[in-house]
């Protein structure tokens, strides 16, 4: 195994602070990003201590973005973080803004179900029950966020299908409708992960998510579509022009 196990047991610094330490020192040589850390027991023989000791070494390097850890899988040395910079006035389109910068982009429809909220439905002008997408959106493998999007079924019918097996929505409703789809109205909330988001988005339970809630526009301003998105706190960033 890499690295050197000797720990400084009457030092101010925790030993699970020493492993965090002795294990980012290795990230610039002997680990690259992506690589798969060894587990939990090699670790805790490697440095003489008990695995809770190992699981907070870890839990240190997770929330500073240098590790991430997969359920069944294994803790792996992070890839570098791209940020997703939103701006006012720029396409609403993660696909778009990402493809150009050359990542890859995935979007997985996890499910459609009808919502007669009487509040979404007014604000769409629906006359009936939406449809809400669940998906997870993923930059080069990594998961993003968890989004909630709400459509008028009967302005654009057969979405659930055309969509299910294509990336980007914005693309779907520009090639299928004739939409061009903006950005309207956001409010932005701070939120903790819970279990099932933590497991969704591979981070630990109460790492910090960025809600952003509102209404998406047609290039007339007329309000096609309500969403929420559920970003990793880690994956995104607000630029604001003051004054």
């Amino acid at each position: 195994m890499k690295g050197v196990a000797g720990l400084n047991r009457h030092s101010g610094v925790p030993l699970y602070g020493q492993i965090a330490q002795d294990l980012e020192a290795q990230f610039a040589g002997a680990y690259e990003p992506g690589d798969r850390l060894p587990s939990v027991a090699e670790l805790a023989e490697h440095y003489a201590v008990n695995r809770l000791t190992v699981h907070e070494a870890l839990d240190v390097l997770v929330r500073r973005g240098l590790v991430t850890t997969v359920r069944g899988k294994g803790s792996f040395v992070a890839l570098p973080i791209i940020r997703w910079d939103v701006r006012a006035g720029q396409d609403a389109s993660l696909t778009q803004v990402m493809g150009a910068r050359g990542h890859a982009v995935v979007n997985r429809v996890l499910g459609v179900v009808e919502d007669a909220d009487p509040g979404l439905t007014g604000e769409l002008g629906a006359a009936g029950a939406l449809q809400r997408f669940a998906s997870i959106r993923y930059v080069d493998d990594e998961p993003w966020s968890i989004t909630s999007t709400w459509f008028d079924p009967d302005r654009f019918p057969r979405l659930d299908v055309l969509w299910r097996d294509r990336s980007s929505l914005h693309q779907v409703l520009l090639q299928e409708y004739g939409v061009q789809m903006k950005r309207s109205t956001r409010t932005f909330a701070a939120l903790a992960a819970d279990a099932t988001e933590a497991e969704i988005l591979r981070v630990p339970v109460a790492s910090p998510i960025l809600q952003a809630r509102g209404l998406n526009v047609d290039e007339h301003g007329v309000a096609i579509a309500a969403v929420e998105h559920r970003f990793r706190g880690d994956r995104i960033q607000f630029s604001v022009e003051l004054g």
